[in-house]
């Protein structure tokens, strides 16, 4: 009669472990559910805002693109701009030191 007693404590522990297990298992599968979740949420709002960036980016190169092409040498007389006479060269004579060489032609 005692071993019976035994036996179903035994029992009773097994259960209860298994049980507390499948539970602890259960809850961390709901977690990473809904980090993953979370996780696709966070991926589509970046994926619109690097879209969004990228629409504005190309807006602005193709303005500076419109503006360079409208750039003439009358429209940079009228701001103000001259031809220069002094011309400068610069020569590399190491990877080191660069040296300006003024020229006088």
């Amino acid at each position: 009669m005692v071993e019976r007693i035994l036996e179903l404590n035994r029992e009773k522990t097994i259960f209860w472990s298994l049980l507390g297990a499948l539970l602890l298992c259960l809850g961390f599968y709901m977690y990473f559910i809904n980090t993953t979740v979370h996780n696709v949420v966070l991926r589509q709002n970046l994926e619109g805002e690097a879209s969004q960036l990228t629409l504005v980016i190309s807006n602005q190169e193709f303005e500076y693109i419109t503006k360079r092409n409208n750039v003439t040498l009358a429209l940079a007389y009228s701001l103000g701009f001259q031809d220069s006479n002094d011309k400068t060269y610069i020569s590399k004579k190491s990877s080191s030191q660069v040296s300006f060489l003024s020229s006088t032609r």
